[in-house]
């Protein structure tokens, strides 16, 4: 893959936050579809990726608005809305930041992810505050990997090595069998398979989110089957790899 296309790939976080101007949309969707079908096929399931990790971290903390909300909005808004000013491509990733911040700031701090038959309430917000997928996405080094999944779906990863941690989503991705769980592993050439957790026949989803910490000396994350309760180290064969380079 050669950098221009690396580069239409960095554009599906802004693209899919509508943080770009429609003229920068355009220009979008035209390098995207001149593009080789595999990255048309990795940008459209990165931007959904990107879609449904705001979806579940807004759905955990989503309340009812009370009812005058509505029409003190209404009543604030302009006769005439005044037309955008055009904003370079080349300033994409300074809005990118200003955006992707904003938007999952006010999303769930925390995701409650059944593992292993245990649910676990992992807290995504650091010390200062920033949920974990909003320093993510804010991140300069941002990347978004694809990769399928054996018997269907796909595992997409947006993740940060200096962030240190990346978003795991898994759509229509089949359950393990009876008997059995999906364990996932980081892997790396300087170091042994570490395990990134467990998943249940009930824990898979058709949209399954989870975040991975501690990235940073992993080239890739892997997915083996394994006994109830998960292995030390993988029995099975590793049936699929997101690449973490």
């Amino acid at each position: 893959m050669d950098e221009s296309q690396h580069e239409i790939l960095d554009l599906a976080q802004v693209y899919a936050l509508d943080a770009v101007d429609d003229q920068q949309r355009r220009e979008i969707d035209t390098a995207v579809q001149s593009a080789p079908p595999d990255v048309r096929l990795e940008f459209d399931t990165a931007v959904r990726g990107v879609h449904e990790t705001m979806a579940a971290q807004s759905a955990s903390t989503a309340v009812e608005p009370p009812d005058y909300l509505l029409g003190r909005i209404l009543d604030a808004l302009p006769g005439t809305a005044a037309a955008p000013a055009p904003i370079a491509l080349d300033e994409v990733r300074a809005r990118r930041r200003r955006r992707l911040v904003a938007a999952l700031s006010a999303a769930a701090a925390v995701i409650v992810l059944a593992v292993g038959g245990i649910t676990v309430a992992q807290q995504l917000q650091s010390e200062d505050g920033q949920p974990v997928p909003a320093q993510i996405l804010a991140a300069d080094d941002v990347r978004t990997a694809v990769a399928p999944i054996a018997g269907g779906g796909s595992a997409t990863v947006v993740y940060s090595k200096d962030v240190d941690a990346g978003v795991l989503v898994m759509n229509d991705v089949p359950p393990p069998e009876s008997g059995s769980v999906y364990q996932m592993w980081l892997l790396g050439p300087s170091h042994e398979p570490v395990s990134a957790g467990i998943m249940e026949a009930d824990d898979v989803s058709p949209s399954t989110t989870a975040v991975v910490n501690d990235i940073d000396q992993s080239t890739a994350l892997g997915f083996s089957v394994e006994p109830p309760g998960g292995s030390t180290q993988p029995t099975g064969d590793i049936f699929a790899t997101v690449n973490l380079a």
